[in-house]
């Protein structure tokens, strides 16, 4: 019984095209599987996220992270929220303040445990302080979050949203994948 042959097969083209077709096929299921298990996908709305995310982009949510590692500042967020009627809305905004820190609003400047805070970039002067007017402790499961567009975007600060829990957050924002003029990761 022979195994390898030394001879070359007399449909090579014919092997390279079942080759690749296999590759592509593996590739597509393996992506689909990928999506289905490990993100999600949802259109963002509204202004609040821009420059980062606009309306009608279409953005991928690694729903696996958070399940392994704790979310980390200025990780871009979705998130939902409950009313007092049971309707459930999603928002996604980025986390400004960890659980058990304080954070305040005040000179037009964001403070966290009483430091300014760094690495968020605010463009125009805060013109709603909202409840982060005065200190808020965030409990051991709470989150502080922002939209990027600090004076059109409804976040933390307001009372129908507040601080978010642990159990609220879908996952984190990682791929816009539409327009596809826009395709690139979130940061």
């Amino acid at each position: 019984m022979r195994f390898y042959s030394m001879m070359p097969d007399e449909n090579i083209v014919a092997d390279k095209i079942f080759k690749w077709i296999a590759d592509v096929i593996t590739v597509i299921v393996l992506g689909i599987f990928f999506v289905s298990f490990f993100c999600q996908q949802t259109k963002v709305t509204g202004n609040s996220m821009s420059s980062t995310l606009s309306g009608k982009d279409t953005v991928l949510i690694d729903s696996f992270n958070y399940k392994v590692f704790d979310p980390d500042r200025f990780d871009v967020i979705s998130f939902h929220k409950t009313d007092k009627s049971g309707r459930e809305t999603s928002y996604i905004k980025r986390i400004i303040a960890l659980p058990g820190e304080t954070i305040q609003i005040k000179d037009d400047s964001i403070y966290v445990n009483d430091k300014k805070l760094k690495g968020f970039k605010i463009k125009d002067k805060i013109v709603n302080l909202g409840t982060a007017s005065q200190k808020i402790t965030l409990e051991y499961n709470e989150y502080f979050v922002m939209g990027d567009n600090v004076n059109s975007s409804e976040d933390s600060r307001s009372v129908t949203i507040g601080n978010v829990k642990r159990n609220e957050i879908d996952g984190k924002v990682w791929f816009t994948i539409w327009p596809f003029n826009k395709i690139k990761t979130v940061k």
